[in-house]
């Protein structure tokens, strides 16, 4: 069964592309005066600007990312007044529906060095806020939440077999011999506990820190990136809580009404390692993240 493919899929190619191909498109798609931008090249499946501080961008990447986008916003725009959360509004859409765009989220991303930094009471909201919403998520009929055509774990299989000639070929190389024997030990224990998943739900299929906003001004949580639906395991939407500590992890599967099991939260471990192995190796296929960087999360999430 997969394991790394449980995460977003790797792009073809590496975020580095001219931006006013991007810029033109916009401006003339939309009549902007562009004044001043951003443009966020560390995103895996898109090319994402941020337009004179006030419109969000995405490009997909990628010809399935394409064809998704009318989904992504299909599934947002029936959310709107459902989730508890503030989610992208679409309203930057071209005829010819190859990117879109919203005005942006207020608030900062709630990397895992900000949520440490808010006080106790602030964590608690934005902790009970995000479960609230998965718990909202996690309850979807899944024959209502097909026509958004989530992708489910048996799509991910074929590239397994990539991830896995990726590690020895490109990754290994890199990392002293016990680093590598704890990667090789951990896949294996992986692949054990994710034989057996015992349920399955609508999940987000990519909610971690850097995902999730927060708005100081109005303690109010914004969650962006819905372009990896996925029917799947209900802890991997967890792996937001390990970013920000096992005690909110705990605090919010006692939160949590959706299904549980003996092994949930060892599961919710278990991707947020696996998220430092995937972005470990990323860095070695064109991702901006450096080595470096990439390898010290990693030891810091597998305590080295």
């Amino acid at each position: 069964m997969a394991v790394f493919t449980l995460l977003p899929p790797f792009y073809e190619k590496p975020p580095f592309s001219d931006a006013n191909i991007f810029l033109e498109r916009i401006a003339q798609e939309f009549s902007i005066l562009i004044e001043r931008y951003a443009y966020l090249k560390d995103a895996f499946d898109h090319d994402v600007f941020i337009v004179n501080e006030e419109l969000v961008f995405r490009f997909p990447r990628t010809r399935r990312d394409t064809d998704y986008l009318p989904y992504e916003i299909a599934f947002l725009n029936d959310m709107k007044d459902k989730m508890n959360v503030v989610l992208p509004d679409y309203s930057f859409i071209p005829k010819s529906g190859d990117f879109a765009g919203y005005k942006i989220i207020p608030g900062t991303i709630l990397a895992p060095w900000i949520f440490k930094n808010l006080n106790r009471k602030d964590k608690e909201a934005a902790v009970t806020q995000l479960i609230e919403f998965i718990n909202r998520f996690h309850h979807m009929d899944l024959h209502d939440f097909a026509q958004y055509q989530p992708r489910e774990r048996e799509d991910f299989i074929a590239i397994e077999q990539r991830i896995e000639k990726e590690l020895v070929e490109k990754l290994f190389p890199k990392l002293p011999c016990n680093e590598v024997e704890i990667i090789k030990n951990f896949y294996i224990e992986a692949h054990e506990l994710f034989q057996d998943i015992p349920n399955r739900c609508a999940t987000h299929g990519d909610l971690y820190a850097f995902n999730v906003l927060w708005d100081r001004d109005t303690s109010q949580i914004g969650v962006i990136d819905f372009s990896d639906l996925l029917i799947g395991d209900p802890a991997k939407d967890f792996e937001v809580f390990y970013d920000y500590g096992r005690e909110y992890a705990e605090m919010a599967y006692q939160l949590y009404t959706g299904p549980k099991d003996q092994d949930f939260l060892r599961r919710v471990e278990t991707y947020y390692k696996l998220h430092a192995i995937y972005t470990l190796l990323s860095s070695q296929l064109g991702a901006l993240i450096t080595f470096e960087h990439a390898h010290l999360r990693f030891r810091q999430k597998f305590h080295l």
